[in-house]
Formats: structure tokens, C-alpha cells, sequence
């Protein structure tokens, strides 16, 4: 990375995001949750496959729909993070601007967290079938760009990166929304 943690937080948190009102439409949070260390990393999932689901095995940052119990999307971010993937999160660093989607009608709010160093994932199998931190400095790093064959919207800018797991599992592309909301965050904290 080309700035420090601390001035990429920095920028997060004095960012003021564009918001889109929704009067009706898909409403969700993710959490994009960035370790304090010295090669910061950000949790990523692999979404568990489910018929109908185009997404299925995809992947995602942790995160849902809005709940009628959360009071904002930064608490709809941290519920679905415990949810999804057992982590617990303090306060949020900041929000990036909301993203609207360009297949479903909806409004997904990213909302950015830090936390000291990585922990261990404890994975919910109905929504995750693999978590994994990732070094951020793959949304920088050119040798990880690819483009992704996507049959609705063609060749997508993406990331491959490695998980560790065993074949087919060991690697992972991260496209579409997951990809629009990091490159929204490479703006606002890097570049």
C-alpha cells in the first residue's frame, strides 16, 4: 500500500458518502473489515451454493439484508458479520458511498471496520462455505487483476487470489459487487 493504515482509516472517516433513497427495492449493508497489522488484510467470504442463487460460490464481503430491528446500515454490517462469519465488530471506521445494483433493484451501503489483527472465522454453513483474510494490498497489485467471463454483463475487471484450501477451492475471483465496493474503497483511502 502506498499510505499508511492510520491515513487510509483517516480517509475513510472523514469520507461523506453519497447516499441513494430507496423507496422500495432490496436494502443491505457489508461489512468491509481491515486488520490493524502491519500488512493489513480484509475478511472475504465464499458464498455457500444455493439453486437459483446466481451468486452461489461466489465472492463476497460479509453481509445482508436490512433488518427491521437494525437501527442503521452500520448495524446491519456488524450483525450479519457475527452472523455470517462470528466476528464481532466495535465501532465503524466509516461508510463508503452507497452502491445501487445493476441487475436487482436494490441499495447495498458498504460500511468499513478495523480490528487489531485477524481472527478466526466461525463460519455460518447456511450462508458461508469458506471465510479467509486477504492481504489488501491485492486491490493495488496489478498481478492479481484478471477479467472475468460473466455471460449477463461480459468481462468483468476482477482479483484471483489464493485461499489456501484444497483444489477446487484454492482460489477465489473477486468480481461484480465485491469488486465494485473495493475499488470504491481504493478511491476514497488510497488513491
Amino acid at each position: 500500500m502506498t499510505v499508511s493504515l492510520d491515513d487510509v482509516l483517516r480517509r475513510v472517516s472523514a469520507h461523506r458518502p453519497n447516499t441513494i433513497e430507496l423507496s422500495h427495492g432490496l436494502q443491505a449493508a457489508t461489512a468491509l473489515i481491515i486488520t490493524a497489522e502491519a500488512d493489513p488484510r480484509f475478511a472475504i467470504i465464499r458464498r455457500t451454493k444455493h439453486d437459483g442463487d446466481p451468486w452461489s460460490g461466489h465472492a463476497a464481503l460479509p453481509g445482508g439484508k436490512v433488518d427491521p430491528t437494525d437501527v442503521d446500515a452500520v448495524a446491519t454490517a456488524r450483525r450479519e458479520a457475527f452472523e455470517e462469519v462470528g466476528v464481532e465488530l466495535g465501532e465503524a471506521v466509516g461508510r463508503l458511498d452507497d452502491i445501487g445494483g445493476r441487475i436487482m433493484k436494490g441499495v447495498v451501503t458498504p460500511v468499513v471496520f478495523h480490528i487489531p489483527e485477524a481472527v478466526p472465522f466461525s463460519p455460518d454453513p447456511r450462508e458461508v462455505a469458506g471465510a479467509h483474510w486477504i492481504p489488501l494490498s491485492i486491490i493495488t497489485d496489478a498481478s492479481y487483476r484478471i477479467r472475468y467471463p460473466n455471460r449477463l454483463v461480459g468481462p468483468w475487471p476482477a482479483w484471483n487470489v489464493r485461499t489456501g484450501e484444497p483444489a477446487p477451492l484454492d482460489n477465489l475471483v473477486i468480481w461484480g459487487l465485491t469488486h465494485r465496493i473495493l475499488s470504491a474503497f481504493r478511491e476514497v483511502a488510497l488513491d
